[in-house]
């Protein structure tokens, strides 16, 4: 099985559970936390819900800054009504960035991590 099959079959049976959690989410409990320590429930289901997008980072680009420039950050904290809209449009993204790659330049591109502009070793 080719790598892309592989991560689109794994993105089809991830993506519709974890829809149904975002579904699940409280819009009148944003700041209640799992845990003293732990972030409020809204932003942990946001970043639940943009996680598809780290696949078309990944295929799309060639690394991620982790502290870039000012200004140049791509994070966005969705409203707890956006959640389920935005995770299925990254969903979608996902998709197409897997359906425009292919196995060789997955397995020989090189990636990334940046912070402030220096690769992390």
């Amino acid at each position: 099985m080719k790598l892309t099959e592989l991560f689109l079959n794994e993105l089809d049976r991830e993506a519709p559970r974890t829809r149904r959690a975002l579904e699940q989410v409280p819009a009148d409990r944003d700041d209640w936390k799992p845990h003293p320590k732990s972030m409020p429930l809204s932003r942990l289901a946001g970043l639940v819900a943009s996680m598809p997008s780290w696949i078309s980072l990944a295929i799309d680009q060639d690394s991620l800054d982790l502290k870039p420039a000012a200004g140049g950050g791509q994070y966005h904290q969705p409203a707890t009504h956006e959640l389920v809209a935005v995770h299925d449009k990254l969903v979608a993204k996902a998709r197409e960035s897997l359906s425009k790659t292919t196995d060789e330049i997955l397995l020989t591109t090189t990636w990334k991590l940046l912070v402030a502009g220096k690769t992390v070793n």
